[in-house]
């Protein structure tokens, strides 16, 4: 009884290899060549997790102990910010209370200026004051000054060697 069953289990049609005998023997032949593979196997391994593990779900890796859960640590706050009371001196309260208010403003002969121009719609005052700015900005010649005396010194310097040079010839 157990020769025909182990004689059926053989003769069992698998695809791709006909029979069961025929895939068994494949596979213990291939297995031979595994330990020439080991030292990929690390690599393969974070390789595929790399691909498979975002896709894994979230409830599943909570459940495995894998990745904590943030219902849990949400309400652990909540709970730690219960019981926690903070009295704070009546200065410091009197500032927290009041840090939103603005502080007063007091209006510049800029700001009459500036609301002048506004109502009237007559910004000339502005412009003369970016002209100004403008003017005081840009300094022309400014940079060409520096590049001259940068120039003349260089040029001094040669002077300097080349005199240097016909002393030693004579």
């Amino acid at each position: 009884m157990a020769a025909s069953l182990t004689r059926l289990i053989r003769t069992l049609p698998l695809p791709l290899f006909g029979s069961t005998q025929t895939a068994v023997s494949f596979t213990v032949a291939k297995s031979k060549t595994l330990p020439r593979f080991i030292g990929w196997a690390l690599p393969a391994s974070v390789g595929a997790l790399w691909f498979i593990w975002p896709a894994v779900d979230d409830q599943w890796k909570i459940e495995m102990g894998l990745k904590s859960d943030p219902n849990k640590a949400a309400a652990a706050a909540v709970a730690v910010a219960e019981t926690k009371e903070v009295t704070l001196p009546k200065e410091v309260m009197v500032k927290v209370e009041n840090a939103y208010k603005s502080h007063e403003h007091t209006v510049t002969e800029e700001d009459v200026l500036l609301i002048k121009a506004a109502k009237s719609g007559d910004f000339s005052y502005l412009e003369e004051k970016w002209e100004a700015f403008n003017e005081k900005a840009i300094r022309p010649g400014e940079d060409d000054e520096e590049e001259e005396d940068d120039e003349e010194e260089e040029d001094e310097e040669e002077e300097d060697e080349e005199e240097g040079d016909d002393d030693d010839d004579e």
